[in-house]
């Protein structure tokens, strides 16, 4: 089987083609930025986690293995993650700032 647009895009990730992110980007920006958006309602934070999202894929881009599922369920499942990790720092830090009696 052909590996899929998505496959080819992941592979020239890895290889460090900035290109090819971009594209990937362009893929699924409004997809990803409606999903965080309905996930959490606040515009501000789902820029910050596509923005987020996109830096780790190139970050770990060696250790990027969307094989098991499709590259956009894996990105959905990802952005999830971030957005969940980013309301409990700020659940943490909200909690942290209550003064003690």
């Amino acid at each position: 089987m052909l590996p899929t647009l998505d496959e080819r895009l992941i592979d020239q990730i890895r290889l460090k083609n900035r290109q090819a992110l971009e594209h990937l980007y362009a893929r699924y920006e409004n997809l990803l930025y409606r999903y965080a958006l309905h996930l959490n309602h606040h515009p501000a934070t789902a820029e910050a986690a596509l923005t987020d999202l996109f830096c780790r894929v190139w970050q770990q881009r060696l250790n990027f293995e969307p094989h098991t599922e499709t590259v956009r369920a894996t990105l959905m499942r990802s952005l999830e993650q971030i957005l969940h990790h980013m309301k409990e720092e700020t659940s943490v830090s909200s909690t942290s700032k209550i003064p003690s009696a």
